[in-house]
């Protein structure tokens, strides 16, 4: 079967996903690495990694992806846009890199951008916001990269290692990406 490349970047495609992603999100979310970075705190069984993904995929108010390295169209994370508000025109962004080896590679970056243009130019959003760790300084400076401003802080909003954890609520809205991006401004 042929390689179904929906969205494309230089390095990385995003691509629906399939039932072989069960274990890529099992993998995932069970290596320790990813788990601190996503403060998830218990194990995940292969048919909750199945259930988690069916429920995405069958949510419309979720539009769910997997990224794939483009030199051999490995999965290497998820990305989606969830609670989508259609009257709004308001998303939540999420990203997972999956596979540790594949973090500091420009993927989650690019994923993002794609992802961005993707909820601008596609799914004609207004808005689209994330919540990320303040001690996370790779993806905040990922996500200014792209765009993404700092709105405010969520106090001591996750409890992780005995302690609280502050989360930021970052945004970046559709005038800004065509500031940026397009160098024009459309609404």
């Amino acid at each position: 079967m042929k390689t179904i490349k929906f969205y494309e970047g230089k390095n990385i495609y995003l691509r629906p996903v399939e039932s072989i992603d069960e274990q890529l999100v099992y993998f995932g979310k069970n290596n320790q690495s990813v788990r601190e970075t996503l403060y998830l705190f218990s194990p995940m069984t292969l048919e909750q990694s199945r259930t988690e993904l069916q429920n995405w995929v069958g949510n419309n108010e979720t539009v769910l992806f997997t990224i794939c390295q483009q030199s051999d169209d490995e999965p290497v994370g998820q990305t989606a846009f969830v609670r989508i508000d259609r009257v709004s025109r308001a998303a939540t962004f999420y990203i997972a890199i999956y596979n540790p080896d594949f973090w500091s590679k420009g993927f989650a970056t690019e994923a993002t951008e794609l992802m961005v243009d993707y909820g601008f130019e596609i799914l004609n959003l207004n808005r689209i916001q994330l919540h990320v760790s303040s001690e996370n300084e790779y993806a905040i400076k990922a996500y200014k990269n792209v765009g993404f401003v700092i709105e405010g802080t969520l106090r001591q909003a996750m409890y992780h290692h005995n302690r609280y954890s502050d989360f930021y609520v970052m945004s970046i809205l559709r005038e800004e990406f065509y500031n940026k991006w397009k160098g024009e401004t459309n609404s």
